[in-house]
């Protein structure tokens, strides 16, 4: 096994999921940030920054390549969704650089959405099947993109006209969509703890009290059901790497309507309610079996709020990135 010490990479290191992890880890590794946008504070949060391509550049993969070499990195953690596949396929290709994110063929299958509804019924894990005619869909409904992150593009619509408002909104077909079934249940977003052996490390189901594009207030909740499902997921998808559930329950069944292969922001609160996502797969890489879990707490509350940060002026920005790329 590797040292338990790594020089780990992250990415989109302006969000605040991001920061929270790169100040809980440097206690135990040597952290080293990366952001494609210009205007991300992760330069000024005094870790070693550099800027990059985004994740659909033809120049990210050498970009992340440089840095690797450079500051000898041992583990990266990708944040964006174009980043995912690359980062895969290059961490499984190189001998010493390993990646907490999973396996390229459960990546694709995630990021199509419809395509993942269909799989999800397959195999019996949860059905929430989109239509496949405009003229099939029952109201309300869930209208997102086949192809986006987060709550981008999603929205209920109640009738048709409002459909065909979407469609004209975004100048999309309804091919490009998936549309299905509104349902008014209890909305959990779920951490699920996977290792690169597709070893089981935890489910961490965290009940979403406060959502605003993203989740605003939560608190973690064993829920044995919850587990159960995220755990068929594991089993039967193969997945090798962590991921992230969100679903919705509603009376006595739930419903998968969209998984992240990815760590999501609310890892913050899975982070205090089990433990760090990153950390633990480091610690359990390579393990068939995994001894000595933590403990869940459950009733764990994450209330999220902004932080203001000030420079003097713009040129102090531009010239602190250009010193450093």
């Amino acid at each position: 096994m590797k040292k338990n010490k790594r020089n780990i990479l992250i990415t989109c290191a302006g969000g605040s999921a991001s920061i929270y992890m790169a100040q809980q880890l440097s206690a135990r590794h040597t952290i080293f940030l990366a952001d494609a946008d210009e205007r991300s504070i992760a330069p000024f949060l005094g870790f070693p920054f550099k800027r990059i391509p985004l994740g659909k550049s033809k120049n990210y993969l050498s970009a992340i390549k440089k840095l690797v070499r450079i500051w000898n990195i041992d583990c990266i953690v990708p944040g964006a969704d174009e980043e995912l596949r690359v980062i895969s396929r290059y961490s499984r290709s190189a001998k010493n650089v390993s990646a907490v994110v999973p396996n390229d063929q459960f990546i694709k299958k995630c990021l199509n959405k419809y395509e993942l509804m269909l799989e999800l019924h397959k195999l019996k894990i949860s059905s929430l099947l989109p239509w496949n005619t405009l003229r099939h869909v029952r109201y309300p409904a869930i209208v997102k993109p086949r192809y986006g992150r987060g709550s981008r593009g999603v929205h209920v619509v109640h009738n048709r006209k409002q459909l065909l408002g979407y469609i004209a909104l975004y100048k999309v077909h309804f091919s490009d969509l998936v549309v299905q079934p509104y349902i008014n249940g209890t909305e959990y977003t779920v951490s699920v703890i996977v290792n690169n052996k597709n070893a089981l490390i935890g489910v961490v189901p965290k009940r979403v009290i406060l959502k605003r594009g993203i989740t605003r207030v939560a608190v973690a909740e064993r829920h044995k059901a919850i587990e159960d499902v995220c755990g068929m997921i594991v089993k039967k998808m193969n997945p090798c790497g962590p991921f992230n559930v969100q679903l919705m329950r509603l009376k006595n069944t739930l419903y998968i309507f969209e998984i992240n292969p990815r760590l999501s922001t609310t890892s913050v609160l899975t982070d205090r309610a089990f433990g760090n996502e990153i950390d633990l797969y480091i610690r359990h890489e390579n393990a068939t079996v995994i001894k000595r879990k933590p403990e869940f707490r459950s009733g764990m509350y994450l209330y999220r709020y902004e932080k203001n940060c000030f420079r003097t002026g713009r040129k102090s920005l531009t010239k602190y990135l250009s010193d450093r790329e």
